[in-house]
């Protein structure tokens, strides 16, 4: 094999595991999304940023039809994406896998196409939960042996059955389960996400083949906040009064000093030289970073701490979520998040845009895969494909 390695995103929203892999030093030959303002976003950067990839390259479409009528017939290494999640989504209604928005089957339909190298999907941790957790082992024992495939009407517990006893001789993939927190990887956010990653076996080191190890920690943040204050003083604040119930942690990290990560990332941290933003005025020398007037709480809606990674961005039904779209400050006033501190909370640089309405934009960041993370992981499996490269 010569050249780049190359990728197909499915379910590329906007952008998140696309930059990261990307990043990692894929090339991508296909973006997949049907919504047509994340399909828009996606435009928009490939016009303005030509080494990303491609305008001819989205293909604003279902995946389901895509795979159908593609004609993409070079080899691909690695495909990536992250299924639809409301349907396993704590916050959703549940239905798993008889919610029609279940697209697990579209992407593993798309390994069992393009045979790649490496597949790379993510998802919540809900589709974890017991009530999920028999589709789940599914869903990952398809991966493990996509060439045994579903027949017509068979229902899936019955295809499961087929594939545990199945010993197929063809294609097989080593499947790897992870579930990753983001801020323990240097993202100013607490946003915890399973992770899926299936090795073809005749990938050298398929079977060694583990997910990095966190960099960073919530015990290195406690310490320089409230040990050092060294937090404070990097921003230029008076160490405040140490909040209730953290005697006694602080206490035993005096008591055994400082851990050797590097801290949790704030939302300070994060919106650090960005300018405060002006209500319905944008910016006028970054993109995206207009101020939102009526910020208010609610229960179980209180905002992000400005001194703590943020809660979860997520979509919502109608593109801003809440208070997970706030910001609380120390003196519990609240302003909503711009876009592009929503995005710089999920990774995406500056320069990265997002043309669209704001609702629409931060539906698009809260869907999307964080940038790091995907980075990290897919960055890992090009130096595991560079220890050798296996006959297709």
């Amino acid at each position: 094999m010569t050249g780049p390695l190359t990728s197909v995103e499915l379910f590329a929203g906007g952008g998140g595991m696309a930059l990261g892999t990307r990043k990692a030093g894929f090339e991508h030959v296909g973006l997949v999304e049907w919504n047509k303002n994340a399909a828009a976003i996606l435009r928009h950067n490939a016009t303005k940023h030509p080494d990303l990839w491609t305008p001819d390259h989205v293909h604003e479409q279902d995946v389901r039809l895509w795979l159908q009528q593609t004609d993409i017939e070079s080899d691909v290494d690695l495909v990536a994406g992250g299924p639809p999640c409301q349907p396993f989504s704590l916050a959703g209604v549940h239905a798993g896998d008889m919610d029609n928005r279940n697209m697990f089957p579209a992407a593993i339909d798309a390994v069992r196409r393009f045979r790649p190298r490496f597949a790379v999907f993510e998802n919540v941790p809900g589709l974890t939960r017991p009530s999920f957790a028999p589709y789940f082992d599914y869903i990952k024992d398809q991966l493990e042996k996509p060439t045994v495939r579903p027949k017509p009407d068979e229902l899936w517990t019955e295809h499961h059955a087929r594939i545990k006893k199945a010993q197929p001789t063809g294609l097989r993939y080593v499947v790897r389960e992870h579930l990753l927190e983001a801020a323990d990887f240097g993202l100013a956010q607490n946003r915890r996400r399973v992770i899926l990653v299936a090795i073809r076996t005749n990938v050298p080191g398929a079977e060694t083949w583990s997910a990095p190890e966190p960099t960073h920690s919530r015990d290195a943040l406690l310490y320089d906040q409230w040990v050092t204050g060294d937090y404070w003083t990097e921003h230029g604040e008076a160490m405040p009064e140490l909040p209730d119930g953290l005697d006694t942690r602080v206490r035993d990290l005096k008591e055994h000093g400082r851990p050797e990560k590097e801290r949790w990332q704030t939302v300070r941290d994060c919106i650090q030289g960005l300018p405060e933003p002006v209500d319905r005025r944008p910016a006028t020398d970054i993109a995206n970073h207009e101020g939102i007037p009526g910020a208010r709480a609610y229960p179980k809606h209180s905002g992000s701490p400005l001194d703590w990674p943020a809660k979860t961005i997520k979509a919502g039904v109608h593109g801003v979520s809440g208070g997970e779209a706030m910001i609380r400050f120390d003196d519990d006033t609240l302003r909503y998040f711009t876009v592009r501190e929503a995005a710089r909370l999920q990774g995406f640089p500056d320069d990265y845009e997002f043309p669209v309405a704001r609702s629409r934009s931060m539906g698009a960041i809260g869907n999307a895969v964080a940038v790091p993370l995907a980075e990290l992981l897919t960055h890992g499996l090009t130096q595991l494909n560079s220890h050798g490269i296996d006959a297709r």
